[in-house]
């Protein structure tokens, strides 16, 4: 019997907790003696096969065993749907019973100085570095109310090579996964990274060098330990190398790997911030800037240019935690977000150039990339992409992205000065130009990027491919042109009339606010509100089914489930009947702050109700292309091993 469940779970300080929502429980009754027992695990492609018995699922990865004892993890999704069925239903019966022990994981301690790996290991070969700050140089930030001034003379690039298809080599099986594509203009070269999910194997990493120019592979070679590649550095034989397990203070170490016909060596290992704790030591971003520099940001906001030879920390500059920097297409400055601000800094110099103020108090998540002339900086953030003018530091573009049902994660590339890719997995791209969303792209692992020219990591059934575009492809080139120069192309832009229809409201009190509220937005926006208006804004309220909340507290075991009723709140842009963009909101509360002598059963009914509020902060789009068929963009791309078409 099926199990279907749907669970969200955050972290809460004491006195918070986190909501888990659980949709109807079903579970068939299991022995005890079901999870020690041997079986066949099937990939969900049906290509690859293992004989192991099942130990646990957590965090959306699944535990198994094999005869020999050793142990390895894979992601719950990877598994064939009938084998994700069995391994929940086993975790069930594991929970369920009363005299199940769980061994528990070793837990590294902050006396433990990180200089031995996971595996009680330390590498034979790599020197390893004790990082000292206390002598290091702290750059500080220019005041943004200094003019904007910067000039980027993009350095010549060579002749794009044609589309062309490289070749990888087949995975090993389906416990092996695609981890990270690192490209390095300089050497036009590229490695791909793999890390196979087996504690005990001494090969657990696995590099694919190729060159770009030539389109071919020029070695492969594997290494030990759970690493993955961050950066490739400008001779294409160094690659930089990042601890890459789960949990918060995991991706905290670096290594310099040499890359070999068959193995790699190690040279340096350095953990960069063993004095912080959690996720502010974890390194999230690197690139080589030199033959012997790079530069790291860390979880902490500490964005440090090292000398690559020696693991020296050169200057360091504070930033958002949360920001993904960007090198300009020379690599001579990079983009960062600090606090309000987005700021240059000179690598060469070590010194910030340019600071504005940033469009919101503070950019959640932003990523930020260069367009291939480095005549406009792009930064995509949690829902919105904007676009600024390098020379002026001018907010050139304030692109929405709600609706789009893409996933940026960390990766935004710039295919030309007029184009922004974002998304991956499910790519779209975005005309800034037009502030149209154009194609969109799937079946790929990874995206990188080389003087504006695509590079996809494509999975396949007998070997992988790393597969190069021009975007928009040939075929898509004519569609997209033919739209944009429509009359009808935009349904929304400033100087149409607007219905606004608030109907969906149940409170008639809050129906008025919530008119006075759109009717602002619409006209702030450059756009008036009457009866003959083509397109609709409408708002609505929509009660959803009444659930079980569950949540967890810090220092408290187990967790209780408490009845509550969910509504969910929206609005949307009608254009003859189809939907062209749509936001929503929910009221169910995701973290919880008690009061003193509150209960949770006493938060909870203050919850319970449509968050009206909500409609008062809703930002709408400036523009809105008109909606096709099943798709918010033109057209639709798979991308194969065979070429993007």
């Amino acid at each position: 019997m099926a199990i279907k469940s749907f669970k969200v779970s955050l972290g809460i300080f004491r006195g918070m907790a986190v909501a888990v929502v659980a949709l109807g429980f079903c579970m068939a009754i299991f022995s005890c003696a079901v999870a020690e027992d041997l079986r066949t695990w099937t990939d969900s492609t049906g290509k690859y096969k293992i004989t192991a018995k099942f130990v646990a699922l957590a965090d959306g990865n699944v535990t198994l065993e094999r005869e020999d004892g050793t142990q390895m993890t894979i992601a719950l999704a990877k598994l064939s749907e009938a084998d994700q069925k069995v391994a929940a239903e086993m975790q069930s019966s594991i929970q369920n019973n009363p005299f199940q022990t769980v061994k528990p994981a070793k837990k590294r301690t902050d006396e433990e100085s990180g200089d031995e790996d996971q595996a009680g290991e330390v590498s034979a070969m790599a020197k390893v570095v004790k990082v000292r700050w206390s002598d290091v140089k702290e750059i500080s930030p220019a005041s943004s109310e200094s003019p904007w001034r910067l000039s980027i003379e993009a350095p010549a690039q060579p002749a794009a090579p044609k589309n062309q298809a490289i070749s990888l080599p087949d995975k090993r099986d389906f416990f092996e996964a695609t981890k990270a594509l690192a490209i390095n203009p300089v050497c036009r070269r590229a490695v791909v990274g793999y890390l196979w999910e087996n504690a005990e194997s001494e090969k657990q990493v696995r590099l694919v060098l190729c060159d770009l120019e030539q389109g071919k592979v020029l070695s492969k070679c594997f290494g030990s330990g759970k690493m993955s590649p961050l950066a490739l550095n400008d001779a294409g034989t160094e690659v930089l190398m990042r601890r890459s397990e789960f949990g918060h203070g995991n991706l905290d170490r670096l290594e310099t790997w040499e890359i070999g016909d068959s193995e790699a060596k190690k040279r340096l290992q350095w953990i960069p911030h063993d004095d912080q704790k959690s996720g502010e030591r974890d390194i999230k971003w690197a690139r080589y800037i030199g033959e012997d520099k790079l530069v790291t940001a860390s979880g902490g906001g500490k964005l440090t240019v090292w000398n690559s030879k020696t693991a020296t920390p050169l200057y360091w500059l504070k930033i958002d935690g949360a920001c993904f920097p960007a090198l300009s297409p020379e690599r001579k400055y990079l983009a960062f977000a600090a606090e309000k601000e987005i700021g240059i800094l000179d690598l060469a110099a070590g010194e910030v150039v340019a600071m504005e103020a940033a469009p919101k108090d503070r950019l959640p998540f932003p990523i930020f990339a260069f367009t291939p002339k480095g005549t406009r900086l792009v930064c995509a953030s949690f829902d919105r992409i904007y676009v600024w003018d390098l020379a002026t530091g001018a907010l050139f573009r304030d692109i929405p992205l709600s609706g789009s049902m893409v996933n940026i994660g960390e990766n935004v590339v710039c295919p030309s000065e007029e184009l922004v890719l974002v998304g991956t997995g499910n790519s779209l791209l975005i005309d800034i130009e037009a502030q149209a969303k154009l194609w969109s792209y799937g079946g790929h692992e990874l995206i990188g990027i080389m003087n504006g020219v695509c590079w996809f990591v494509v999975p396949g059934d007998k070997s992988a491919g790393l597969v190069s575009a021009t975007l928009p492809q040939p075929s898509a080139v004519q569609k997209i042109q033919k739209a944009i120069s429509a009359p009808d192309f935009y349904v929304l832009q400033p100087g149409a009339t607007v219905k606004l229809n608030v109907g969906g409201l149940p409170d008639p009190g809050e129906r008025v606010k919530a008119s006075t509220a759109l009717t602002k937005a619409i006209q702030a926006n450059g756009c008036q509100v009457g009866p003959t208006g083509a397109v609709e804004v409408t708002a609505l309220v929509e009660p959803g089914a009444r659930r079980e909340l569950a949540y967890h507290s810090f220092g408290r075991p187990g967790s209780r489930a408490y009845p509550f009723q969910e509504y969910m709140c929206r609005v949307k842009i009608m254009y003859q009947g189809q939907t062209a963009w749509e936001v929503s909101c929910s009221n169910t509360p995701g973290m919880v702050r008690l009061k003193e002598n509150q209960t949770m059963e006493q938060y909870l009914k203050t919850c319970e109700h449509p968050n009206y509020e909500w409609f008062s902060k809703v930002e709408l789009p400036k523009v809105v292309q008109k909606p096709s068929a099943g798709n918010t963009t033109l057209g639709t791309t798979q991308v194969t091993t065979a070429g993007v078409r």
